[in-house]
């Protein structure tokens, strides 16, 4: 299960007080232009908060496809393609939240090796404790052409992420690291940020840990 709050409407509700006095002196253009950017706002930069309530599986921070899954004995990356979304939720609850920024250039495609070196990219680390066990999370995105939001999130101890970029033509990898790792997810196939596993614990009995959606 998933908890769903409401969108965050502080600067939609600026937008609407602002649309509203220039009706009011009869400025119309303008007006429109403020209510076009109203819906621009809560497509593309408005926060949906979802906290994280699957206990037993590291889920999708975004919509999108699975382009490519690496993976070692304590490690598993999975590079995701976003598909018509800039939502970005956390993969699971995060602890000890750490962000750096990075400038680069913008290449037609951030899926190769020269791509990801060079791209510009917000990077974020964090803790994680999942069935028991520790791990270490890295996100990193990438948007191919602009990037109109930055990477943010509530507090250090903060069980989500809000929207953190327009990424309808940008891409995402999300590092896990820790023991017992097993991947759900396959690549190429379709996930739902938020919502879909990408990886389970295996257990001592190399069953897996099935995730109770």
């Amino acid at each position: 299960m998933r908890i769903i709050e409401p969108e965050a409407k502080s600067i939609a509700y600026l937008i609407i007080i602002a649309g509203l006095v220039t009706s009011y002196f009869g400025l119309y253009i303008l007006t429109t232009l403020l209510f076009v950017s109203l819906l621009v706002w809560l497509f593309f930069c408005s926060s949906k908060i979802i906290n994280p309530t699957i206990p037993s599986a590291i889920v999708s921070p975004i919509s999108g496809v699975i382009k490519k899954i690496e993976k070692d004995s304590n490690h598993i990356e999975f590079q995701i393609k976003a598909r018509f979304n800039g939502r970005i939720y956390a993969p699971n609850d995060l602890q000890n939240i750490r962000i750096s920024h990075h400038h680069g250039f913008y290449t037609l495609s951030n899926h190769s090796a020269f791509g990801r070196m060079f791209a510009p990219k917000d990077i974020l680390e964090a803790d994680s404790i999942f069935a028991n066990n520790n791990l270490r999370i890295k996100i990193e995105v990438m948007p191919n052409l602009f990037r109109f939001c930055g990477l943010n999130y509530a507090n250090s101890k903060s069980l989500f992420l809000e929207k953190i970029g327009f990424l309808n033509t940008g891409s995402l990898s999300i590092s896990i690291y820790g023991d017992n790792l097993e991947s759900f997810a396959q690549e190429g196939s379709y996930v739902v940020g938020g919502n879909s596993p990408l990886v389970v614990i295996k257990s001592p009995d190399s069953s897996l840990i099935t995730p109770d959606i």
